[in-house]
């Protein structure tokens, strides 16, 4: 009488499925992520959160315009670096001192209105080259 081996093993196929279950797993966790972000972008800004956004293309152009322009922000966004900095080192201070935390802060709103005043300038500058093409 002869005997059969025992059945071998698809060791292969059997981390493959686990491979893929896994796979399907991570895939909803992100899903569910995704979902979970813009319903709380939606609670947080509202409906029209989306109604603000540029198209792809006026976008692409105005990213491209800030890199021409880096040198030209360059200062402002280390100035913005700084500013933060003044305010963690303040609210840090032993002893701690109200008044140089706030003016801390309003030098901050200062430097923040400088950057975005400097990165308005570029866009206009853009825009009215984009509609003189």
């Amino acid at each position: 009488m002869t005997t059969l081996p025992p059945p071998r093993r698809a060791w292969g196929r059997i981390t493959l499925i686990i491979l893929l279950v896994l796979s399907l797993g991570g895939n909803a966790l992100a899903l569910g992520a995704w979902a979970r972000f813009r319903e709380a972008r939606t609670a947080l800004l509202g409906p029209d959160a989306d109604a603000g956004r540029l198209p792809d293309a006026l976008r692409a152009d105005l990213r491209d315009a800030l890199r021409d322009n880096a040198g030209t922000l360059a200062p402002h966004l280390r100035a913005l670096s700084q500013a933060r900095a003044a305010i963690t080192a303040a609210a840090q201070a032993d002893p701690y001192d109200p008044s140089a935390a706030e003016a801390a802060m309003t030098d901050f709103r200062r430097v923040v209105d400088d950057l975005l005043f400097a990165v308005q300038l570029v866009f206009l500058d853009h825009l009215s080259h984009r509609a003189q093409e």
